[in-house]
């Protein structure tokens, strides 16, 4: 009698199980995607053009033979020791090309307080209506332009602002030392002209033609090596095709 019972509850069980509703599979839910990190890739700050031009070439020649010249430009490059790695960080943050620290060598040898005969001050010489106009505050109480890192501030957003205004850093280079008003009625005779072409032509004052050179050399020579952007750059800084 045990034995059928058994037999029995195990039909009997049996036949519960092939009756009852079927449990459908459900697939567990999948691991969320491991968290991805997306690398931001910040755009390189363009390079001022290097392209050998007859007046690059003599104004590295007459800073290197010129014992005087050559002496004053090492001067004022040890000067500027102190203050050029924090001012290229400031205009490369900007996106101007880093080589551009090196302008005060040019303009004031790197000396704080130096001043020019129109009223310019401080490292990028800047004057008092300029310097205003980029956001500089120039009063009897405080002068921004003698404060190194506010001035260079200052004179990179004056920078983008000829940079943006002519689409060419070299001609940006010319108009922060010529002025918009020189550059324009230039460029009036003669639109689409690269610094060179007006440099050629005459239609830049002596100082404004010998200027950019020079500072392309200054460029070449503290830099140990010529500032050769690609074709792409080449075109746009010097306008052509090296």
């Amino acid at each position: 009698m045990v034995s059928m019972r058994s037999s029995m509850s195990l039909v009997f069980a049996s036949a519960l199980a092939g009756c009852a509703t079927p449990v459908p599979h459900v697939q567990p839910p999948a691991p969320p995607p491991a968290e991805t990190t997306l690398a931001v890739t910040r755009p390189k700050p363009p390079r001022v053009g290097c392209r050998e031009q007859p007046g690059v070439s003599t104004w590295e020649r007459r800073l290197r033979s010129n014992h005087r010249l050559l002496a004053d430009t090492e001067q004022s490059a040890r000067q500027g020791e102190r203050y050029i790695p924090r001012l290229r960080r400031i205009l490369e943050e900007s996106g101007i090309p880093p080589a551009l620290a090196l302008l005060p060598i040019i303009e004031s040898k790197f000396q704080l307080r130096a001043r020019g005969r129109y009223g310019e001050l401080g490292l990028w010489q800047l004057r008092h209506a300029t310097a205003r106009r980029f956001g500089l505050v120039v009063n009897g109480r405080r002068d921004d332009r003698l404060d190194p890192e506010l001035a260079t501030r200052g004179a990179a957003r004056f920078l983008l602002y000829l940079h943006e205004r002519y689409d060419d850093w070299l001609l940006a280079i010319a108009a922060y030392n010529a002025g918009e008003q020189r550059i324009d009625r230039a460029m009036a005779h003669h639109p689409g002209a690269t610094f060179w072409d007006l440099a050629r032509d005459g239609r830049l004052p002596r100082h404004c033609r010998e200027y950019v050179p020079h500072f392309l050399a200054v460029v070449q020579m503290v830099e140990k090596a010529p500032f050769c952007p690609d074709a792409r750059e080449r075109t746009a800084l010097n306008g052509s095709e090296a």
